[in-house]
This record gives C-alpha cells, sequence and structure tokens, in this order.
C-alpha cells in the first residue's frame, strides 16, 4: 500500500485558525506526509493550529517523532498548537516522554 492509502489529513482554516485532521496510521511510512500538511497550513496567516487525532488508528515511535517535528514546525513559525482527540494509549506516551512537547500539555488537553 501506498503512504496516501494509509493517512490522509485535512485542514479546515477559519480566518487566522486551522484545524488539521490526521487519520488512518502514522508510522516511518507515512510520516513524511505530516510536513506537507503543515506546509500546507502555513501558506496563509496562521495563529494556531489545533491537530485532531480522532481519525488516528495507529501511531508508533516514529509516528510519535513526526507529531514533535510537526508541533515544531508551527512554533518556529510562531505558531500555537494544540492536539486534541487523542486517544488514551497515545496520551500515556505523550505524558511519558523525557522531552516537553512543543504543543498544549496532555493534562490540559480534552
Amino acid at each position: 500500500m501506498r503512504a496516501h492509502d494509509l493517512l490522509h489529513t485535512r485542514h479546515v482554516r477559519f480566518h487566522t485558525t486551522v484545524l488539521l485532521c490526521i487519520v488512518g496510521e502514522l508510522d516511518i511510512a507515512t510520516a513524511p506526509l505530516l510536513h506537507h500538511a503543515a506546509q500546507t497550513c502555513l501558506i496563509e496567516p496562521t495563529d494556531t493550529v489545533c491537530l485532531d487525532l480522532t481519525g488516528l488508528t495507529f501511531c508508533d515511535a516514529t509516528g510519535l517523532h513526526a507529531l514533535q517535528q510537526l508541533a515544531d514546525t508551527f512554533r518556529r513559525a510562531q505558531v500555537t498548537c494544540h492536539l486534541t482527540g487523542i486517544s488514551p494509549q497515545l496520551k500515556r506516551t505523550l505524558t511519558q516522554r523525557p522531552t516537553p512537547p512543543a504543543w498544549t500539555p496532555p493534562a490540559r488537553l480534552r
């Protein structure tokens, strides 16, 4: 299968806020798609990106790294990054990471 068959991203813009929905499997094969999604979100002026992970069905260590890189990309562009729709397993993994995330702390996630 191709990466585009395993992971889909879609963004919705409202003024300077973007909702970025990530659906499918996030791993070594699909991680590069997130970089493209970030660049697409930043084409127009953006203050805030909300990453909706409700549709994320699988995320390995490479996927976690890709999420961190995505958040770092937004931070470098001075864009606030929030996560939403996090599964209990992913939330547990995020709270156990030794380095602080570049997004809203998981304890404050909804």
